[in-house]
């Protein structure tokens, strides 16, 4: 550590712009996007996928829904990442290659991304996806009582917002979500505001805290499923042990891992 002045922690500046640079821990991290891409057209050809369904009246407000085999099955909803700023609906469902020869419909979002929303916007998309699933899921062959939601990185941070949403606002049940996975998550953006990704998100020091689900007292209780690659960075390991620990205290089921060699 250089003797620049500490900014959140231990960290300096450039110390903390290099924890959440999540993109520099691979040589080269479009290798992975790409297939994001690929897998979710070889998804799209090979499994049944109504595509583009309009779940809100905003341009962004689609879904693309992998229906199960066999009728009454549970739902798995993707929230994909991006920095808040990348990727789509048409990069995220590799996802149904699992799930749906495992009997299990597969649902990945698209939603308005940063800087033509905020992040507030953003999560109120994605609460109302969840809200048109769960009314229309059924005519799709999944079962509305058994929604499970999923993210990565930016995702993660955004299923978190659904674990602390005003469900009741929308009509909609607080047991709506049955389940949740936490993936290389952000439930603190208070490092994230003094990093250099807040050149983008124009975070305030209000903004990270009401956004920041170890700072917010959930309103769902479901399991949560919350897992970190081995080699992402310490602050990343950090906020999934926070998150793992925040759930825990509320009383809620966590299960807590780390993926070895990721």
């Amino acid at each position: 550590m250089t003797g620049a002045p500490k900014v959140y922690r231990d960290f300096d500046q450039a110390e903390l712009d290099r924890q959440y640079n999540s993109r520099a821990t691979v040589p080269d991290f479009a290798v992975y996007t790409r297939q994001y891409t690929a897998l979710t057209q070889e998804a799209k050809a090979t499994l049944a996928c109504v595509a583009g369904l309009r779940y809100g009246p905003g341009a962004d407000e689609k879904l693309d829904l992998y229906p199960p085999r066999v009728p009454g099955a549970p739902l798995v909803v993707f929230v994909h990442g991006g920095n808040w700023q990348t990727l789509s609906k048409d990069d995220s469902g590799f996802g149904a290659l699992a799930y749906v020869p495992a009997g299990a419909g597969f649902a990945a979002l698209d939603f308005s991304l940063v800087p033509t929303v905020s992040l507030d916007a953003m999560a109120a998309q994605v609460q109302r996806a969840l809200v048109w699933l769960h009314r229309n899921a059924s005519a799709h062959g999944c079962d509305p009582a058994r929604i499970h939601i999923a993210g990565h990185s930016s995702g993660a941070q955004l299923v978190g917002q659904m674990l602390v949403a005003d469900w009741g606002a929308l009509n909609a049940p607080y047991d709506l979500v049955k389940s949740a996975t936490f993936m290389s998550g952000l439930g603190d953006l208070e490092p994230v505001r003094l990093s250099f990704r807040n050149a983008a998100l124009k975070l305030t020091p209000e903004d990270a805290a009401r956004l920041s689900l170890v700072k917010r007292a959930p309103t769902v209780r479901c399991p949560l499923l919350v897992a970190v690659g081995e080699l992402e960075t310490p602050d990343y390991h950090r906020q999934s042990h926070e998150v793992a620990a925040c759930w825990r205290a509320h009383g809620g089921a966590v299960e807590h891992f780390t993926l070895t060699g990721c």
